[in-house]
């Protein structure tokens, strides 16, 4: 339950990103319905990254978590939208035969890092709800 509950939050502050920052946008979703399809697809591959390669990144750079006060982390969620963006962008070609374009493009690692921000803020306010 809680996995669904991430999901969704990494949705939310996936949708709020991508509406506000520049640099990060969801390809090819006409509808209302694609989009919020497209979010919550992107938001399960978020957690999925942050559930299973984010932990083993956070143990292979403790000393430069230390060595920077913890600011290290931001570098760290990042590179993990980055990656979410890769993953999702090979997923691309799944389901045009239903009309949904799946995807999340993000231009450069400081869009990614500023995206990160917006999207663990708003996720940790829907998972604390």
């Amino acid at each position: 339950m809680e996995f669904l509950v991430r999901t969704i939050g990494n949705a939310v502050g996936l949708w709020l990103a991508t509406t506000f920052i520049r640099g990060m946008d969801v390809p090819g979703t006409p509808t209302t319905l694609m989009t919020i399809a497209n979010l919550l697809v992107v938001g399960l591959v978020l957690a999925l990254v942050n559930s299973l390669i984010k932990p083993v990144a956070r143990f292979l750079a403790f000393p430069l978590y230390v060595l920077t006060f913890g600011l290290f982390a931001l570098v760290v969620n990042g590179a993990m939208l980055l990656l979410t963006s890769n993953v999702t962008d090979a997923l691309t070609g799944i389901g045009e035969e239903l009309g949904l374009t799946l995807g999340l493009h993000v231009a450069t690692f400081g869009t990614a890092v500023v995206g990160s921000l917006l999207v663990s803020l708003i996720s940790a306010v829907v998972v604390g709800f």
